[in-house]
């Protein structure tokens, strides 16, 4: 069985935009940590709470954890050797800066494909993924109705549990994300309003979750 998470941040961005250009939405949500027989879960990310999906990730308890991207929306890998395609999803560190130029010189490149890019593998010859037991951020590029936005998710591999007699190696922990609300700005990932700019906009920075469960 299926089990699909929609979540929406609703920021209310009156005013906001001539005080803090970074959008951000803290969560602490587990991707994966469903109980059996449900053994696939899905999330659904509206990064700009404009009622469409830009990002989706899937976890399988056993095994496998990823991302999708949207219509032409991409995120920062690590590219495989030639003649492979495509490549592990990039942990990035604080500081890293996610714009037009992050693919440019770096040991990053931006992609984007109909597949899910790994995040956490777990195979019996060895474990994949730069998420796996690690938080770290995953450098976005999407398209709104202004133009092309950068920003960031927050996201951890969950620490090795025991449910149900499987082991949920894969599960992870999605801890917020953020983008520039200016299109073509970088993001630092990480960066979040500055707090005089929270105060100022509390019901902004005091984002709402709506989590939409819908069962395939």
């Amino acid at each position: 069985m299926i089990h699909r998470v929609s979540i929406v941040c609703i920021a209310l961005l009156a005013g906001a935009s001539a005080i803090a250009d970074i959008i951000h939405c803290p969560t602490n949500f587990i991707l994966g940590d469903v109980c059996f027989p449900q053994t696939v879960e899905y999330f659904d990310l509206d990064l700009d709470s404009n009622g469409t999906v830009d990002f989706a990730f899937v976890a399988d308890i056993v095994s496998f954890a990823g991302i999708h991207p949207e219509n032409q929306n991409k995120y920062l890998i690590h590219p495989s050797p030639p003649p492979n395609i495509g490549g592990g999803v990039a942990a990035l560190d604080s500081a890293y800066v996610i714009g037009p130029n992050s693919a440019t010189g770096s040991a990053e490149d931006w992609f984007g494909s109909d597949n899910y890019s790994t995040l956490v593998f777990v195979l019996d010859t060895g474990i994949t993924g730069e998420f796996y037991h690690n938080r770290a951020f995953i450098g976005l590029e999407f398209e709104a109705d202004d133009g092309v936005h950068y920003g960031w998710i927050d996201v951890e591999g969950a620490s090795r549990t025991m449910e149900n007699h499987l082991l949920k190696d894969s599960s992870l922990i999605i801890h917020g994300w953020a983008y520039e609300s200016t299109p073509g700005v970088s993001i630092v990932a990480g960066a979040i309003p500055e707090p005089t700019a929270i105060g100022l906009t509390l019901i902004t920075a005091l984002a709402a979750i709506v989590i939409r469960r819908r069962f395939l």
